[in-house]
């Protein structure tokens, strides 16, 4: 069986976004969201000696938590609009962990394409998710915290960490048989 490092990456992000928002909410640590969010991609695909892959993770969890912070704080300051203002602000964020992630990891191209996929998939992450929750949630779960925060917050990892995957070389990382 073998893994490529697009599907471990989506893996391991969506593993590490979850156990992220559920410690966050019940200890009310809002910084181990966008900690462990940050780690996942340097931690599947930067191939470097330990001390170099130390470095580029860091910086790249620096890069993300603050990315995050400042996306969360841009949509929750600016009430003119729910659904193009706060889909821009959280396409720019996707893009802008793309980039530092592909300035930081070899195997993650920035060109047009990814770029722009990114900025789709994580841009229209909020509105979906607005209109979902207005729309098809009964209003019983919309008023529960978990669901209308965190959920939000783990959609919009989500459809990032498919425009990051869609950026990575195809790569072969785990093989459980050789042949």
């Amino acid at each position: 069986m073998t893994i490529i490092k697009p599907y471990l990456t989506f893996l391991t992000n969506l593993i590490l976004a979850t156990i992220g928002l559920t410690t966050a909410h019940f200890t009310n640590w809002i910084i181990l969201i966008s900690l462990l969010f940050g780690l996942g991609v340097p931690l599947v695909n930067i191939n470097k000696p330990l001390k170099q892959k130390l470095v580029l993770t860091l910086v790249s969890i620096i890069a993300s938590t603050a990315i995050f912070f400042v996306t969360i704080l841009t949509v929750i300051s600016f009430d003119f609009d729910k659904y193009i203002f706060p889909g821009i602000v959280v396409g720019i964020a996707g893009v802008l962990i793309l980039g530092i992630n592909g300035l930081l990891i070899k195997t993650i191209k920035l060109n047009f394409r990814t770029i722009a996929l990114t900025f789709l998939l994580s841009g229209l992450s909020l509105p979906i998710w607005v209109l979902i929750t207005e729309n098809v949630f009964p209003k019983t779960y919309s008023v529960i915290e978990m669901v209308s925060q965190d959920g939000v917050m783990l959609f919009w990892m989500t459809m990032t960490t498919i425009g990051i995957c869609l950026s990575i070389k195809k790569e072969l990382t785990v093989s459980a048989i050789n042949k």
